[in-house]
């Protein structure tokens, strides 16, 4: 994945909800910082899976882990400190990476999306039938996603992080600078 943008093009760098597409999430991240300009805020919304480095997944939470990402043609789930990890070790983060868990607000809003279709079947219909037997066929997918929210597997991450007055390259230099000095020191 590489972003059509040169580097250090925005203000402010946006993310909602495309990370799980990315397969490469180390070079998603480095993606979204590069384009910030120094200075420059990144916000990232995105659906990710409890840290199964902290607590693995069990012999039920495969299957339903397995059965999201297929169904939402995902390749993988970051945990929101995984993804904190992958942004903080691009280089052009200026201090920590801030993150938030969003689950609690958000869970509501999976039950509410099956009812807006039922309220206001206009937006379904419109569709036309293909479409709408589509919708019908993203119900049990998103009482999976809300039970898997509800239980923990998935959280909802906001992320927040500043790309620094240096790039990438430059703080590499620098590490390996400070790295050499103090292996001449020692």
């Amino acid at each position: 994945m590489a972003l059509s943008f040169a580097d250090a093009s925005f203000d402010v760098v946006w993310s909602i909800e495309a990370g799980p597409h990315m397969p490469d999430k180390a070079v998603f991240a480095r993606e979204l910082m590069r384009v910030l300009k120094p200075g420059g805020v990144l916000v990232v919304a995105d659906w990710n899976q409890r840290d199964d480095r902290q607590i693995p997944l069990n012999y039920w939470e495969k299957p339903v882990m397995q059965q999201l990402l297929d169904q939402w043609s995902h390749p993988a789930f970051s945990s929101i400190e995984g993804f904190s990890e992958l942004l903080a070790a691009t280089g052009f983060v200026q201090g920590d990476v801030t993150t938030a868990d969003w689950t609690e607000q958000t869970l509501p809003s999976w039950l509410d999306s099956i009812w807006q279709g039922i309220a206001r079947p206009k937006g379904l219909v419109s569709f036309g039938g293909a479409g709408f037997i589509k919708s019908l066929r993203e119900v049990p997918t998103i009482l999976l996603m809300r039970l898997a929210f509800g239980a923990g597997l998935c959280r909802f991450g906001m992320f927040r992080a500043r790309r620094s007055q240096t790039g990438a390259q430059e703080s590499l230099a620098s590490e390996q600078l400070t790295a050499g000095s103090r292996a001449v020191r020692g």
